[in-house]
């Protein structure tokens, strides 16, 4: 009804206060667009940062067809097909120490003089270390048995404190002991589900033990108990990280390094240029 009251000819005590609204208006209105894009600068400068690597800035082009610009925002970032290798000489001296290469090792799949070996740092409670478990591993693990490299797995129990990860990582290394080694770190992955921190505690180990097909489940507890499986994990751990390892998973294949876990053609690709190189 405030058009009505100004059509009216006759002077009234509310002509003024209209009028005066009228030109306040239009400047509330801009104080708040203003308001309202420093706001989503700031939570887009903000979102940015946690997702993406910091780059050096580029101007803005004013000019972008705002269409073209939201295609662009939408646009995945490209990816590289495969890890490079790594050309820093310190730190390729560094990985020519890594593989063990030890006869009868329980902890590795593939001929000990394979060309090429695959070191695998996992945690049994990381999401991204379960995701690589189903959706790559049984296509790289083909790899392996064909004799075409050799896969090594290091405990990295970084969830050890949140997750008892590292009750996981004993169990592991009990199963070894009976040779099941690698039907644990299966069944132990299944248990934990997609997207999940899985929590350990005695009995789920032992649980895992049973679907994992360990025979003896005695001497499974009592290999549990020893400290010195506790301590090979500890000492796993402690020397990914005193390498500069910071997250699982984390690969080294060849002279070339992977860290999260990529789609399996990415391990794939990266797998066979490692093998081409050495030819």
């Amino acid at each position: 009804m405030e058009n009505q009251n100004s059509t009216n000819n006759t002077p009234n005590t509310t002509a003024k206060p209209a009028n005066k609204n009228k030109v306040l208006l239009p400047i509330l209105v801009a104080v708040v667009m203003v308001l309202l894009a420093v706001i989503a600068f700031m939570v887009g400068r903000n979102y940015g940062s946690t997702t993406q690597p910091a780059t050096p800035s580029t101007p803005a082009n004013t000019t972008t067809d705002a269409a073209t610009a939201e295609q662009t925002a939408e646009a995945p970032a490209p990816r590289p097909d495969m890890a490079q290798p790594i050309t820093d000489k310190t730190t390729l001296d560094l990985i020519k120490t890594l593989p063990k290469r030890e006869e009868g090792d329980p902890l590795t799949l593939g001929p000990v003089d394979a060309p090429v070996v695959m070191i695998i740092w996992e945690d049994y409670a990381c999401p991204m270390c379960t995701k690589f478990k189903t959706d790559s591993f049984d296509t790289v693990r083909k790899y392996a048995d064909e004799g075409k490299i050799r896969i090594e797995w290091r405990d990295m129990a970084i969830f050890a404190q949140n997750y008892h990860s590292d009750l996981a990582a004993i169990g592991g290394r009990a199963a070894a002991n009976q040779g099941k080694f690698w039907e644990f770190n299966t069944a132990a992955f299944a248990s934990a589900g997609a997207g999940n921190h899985p929590t350990y505690d005695e009995a789920s180990v032992l649980e895992i033990a049973k679907q994992a097909g360990v025979p003896d489940l005695e001497k499974f507890k009592k290999d549990f108990a020893d400290p010195e499986l506790a301590k090979k994990v500890n000492d796993d751990t402690a020397f990914a990280q005193s390498i500069g390892i910071g997250g699982t998973p984390f690969f080294i294949i060849g002279d070339a390094a992977v860290s999260g876990a990529y789609p399996t053609e990415y391990f794939v690709n990266t797998i066979e240029d490692r093998i081409a190189n050495l030819k």
